[in-house]
């Protein structure tokens, strides 16, 4: 199931992901504009619109590259798919910080809870940077 639900967030995903949440080892120390309570509002109003098919409240924090790179029609073709697979969007249970995955980004890690499951959402940020870079999910077990 991980793969195929990683496949219907395809659309969610832009270049700058790989920069911000990417796949290596970890680089430098987590470090962030925003703290703890600031970044779990900007998950808490993502996944909000997330729930209510909300664009504009979902991507109300991006940054313009993660704007021009997912539209309003991509968001809902995923979100559509993504429901079906785990049911509604519940409530957001913790946030970590991480370190980035490149050198300059931090990445704050959400755990989130479906109807039918919990997804960790992983939101990349630059260091200094307030507005989301990237978002990659990750089904738990």
């Amino acid at each position: 199931m991980k793969s195929k639900f990683t496949t219907l967030f395809v659309l969610l995903v832009v270049a700058v992901l790989v920069s911000a949440c990417g796949s290596s080892a970890p680089q430098g120390k987590a470090v962030s504009a925003l703290t703890k309570e600031e970044a779990t509002a900007v998950i808490e109003n993502a996944m909000q619109g997330f729930k209510d098919g909300d664009y504009a409240v979902w991507s109300r924090d991006w940054s313009d590259a993660m704007k021009s790179g997912v539209n309003e029609s991509a968001f809902l073709a995923s979100r559509e798919q993504v429901t079906s697979q785990v049911g509604q969007f519940v409530s957001v249970e913790s946030v970590e910080i991480q370190p980035g995955m490149k050198k300059g980004y931090v990445r704050w890690v959400a755990l989130c809870n479906f109807e039918r499951g919990q997804v960790k959402l992983i939101f990349g940020f630059l260091n200094e940077g307030k507005q989301v870079e990237g978002v990659l999910p990750e089904i738990v077990k």
